[in-house]
This record gives C-alpha cells, sequence and structure tokens, in this order.
C-alpha cells in the first residue's frame, strides 16, 4: 500500500536526506566540507531546527517504509518554500517525486498559498527541467557565498 503521511520524526527525514542528495553531491562533487549545510551531509539537529521553525514535513509511505519526502515552510506574502524534495535511489523514476509535488502544492492552496517556490543547485540542468516540466519558472539565482554553488530559484503559481 502507498500512501503520503506527515512525518515529524527528524531522524528518518535526515536519514532519507542524506542517502537520497548523496547521489547529487558525489555527482557534483561536493564534500562536507565544501558543503557542510547540503542535505546530503545534515544531521538530525538541522531538520529538528526546521520543524521549530515551522517546516511541515511529509513521506511517501510504501509499505510501513518511508521512501521519499517532501516539505514546505512559509516565506512571506502567499509564498510557500517547497523543500527537502528527496526519492531513495532505488525508488526513483516510479513518478514519486511528482506525486509528492502535487501533494504538497494542495497542502499550500489549502493553507492560502499562492506561490510555490523552490531552489535547486544551479548545475543540476536535469532537475531544472524536471521541475519546468512541472510549471515551474526561473524566479531568480541566488548566489551563495557559504557553498560550491548557486541557487537556481524557480517559482510555481498554484
Amino acid at each position: 500500500m502507498e500512501n503520503i503521511i506527515e512525518v515529524n520524526d527528524c531522524i528518518i527525514i535526515t536519514n532519507i536526506l542524506n542517502k537520497a542528495f548523496m547521489t547529487v553531491a558525489l555527482q557534483f562533487n561536493f564534500t562536507k566540507e565544501k558543503a557542510p549545510k547540503f542535505p546530503a551531509f545534515i544531521n538530525s539537529d538541522v531538520i529538528e531546527n526546521n520543524f521549530k521553525n515551522g517546516l511541515k514535513m511529509y513521506g511517501y509511505n510504501i509499505n510501513g517504509q518511508i521512501v521519499g519526502c517532501v516539505g514546505y515552510s512559509y516565506y512571506k506574502d502567499q509564498t510557500y518554500f517547497i523543500e527537502r524534495l528527496a526519492t531513495l535511489s532505488e525508488y526513483r523514476h516510479l513518478g514519486i517525486g511528482k506525486k509528492l509535488m502535487e501533494f504538497i502544492e494542495n497542502e499550500i492552496i489549502e493553507i492560502g498559498g499562492k506561490i510555490a517556490e523552490i531552489h535547486v543547485v544551479d548545475k543540476n540542468e536535469i532537475l531544472i527541467e524536471w521541475y519546468k516540466k512541472l510549471n515551474y519558472y526561473e524566479a531568480r539565482i541566488d548566489e551563495i557565498k557559504t557553498l560550491p554553488f548557486n541557487s537556481y530559484v524557480m517559482n510555481k503559481k498554484l
């Protein structure tokens, strides 16, 4: 059985993020020293702090195992960040990411959100194209001095 459930366990979320984002870290040669805040390298204290600051997380559950996750938090003026989208590598290309995005967009709409914003590694052209297929468009590029990449910011009107 498959479903999407709210997940408040920061260790479960951290484990998924660490495993799922490690493939990206390896692809772009990110290390813990170069990018300590990249999701492949964060610890559960970061997620716990995110929860305290209003992050709501959901997991994609297959037969009792969380294999993917996504969350949202309020930004400003009816705009919400969609963050921490991840699917374990062995479950990729099954439509889970798209289902998580549709679910989280609907959650944001239900609470009055009008715009969803995501941040993508600017070098990750495959992921940028994937978001474009979900009707996200480039809003801006944020320079991040503490990381070895910039943030390609994309928005979608909900």
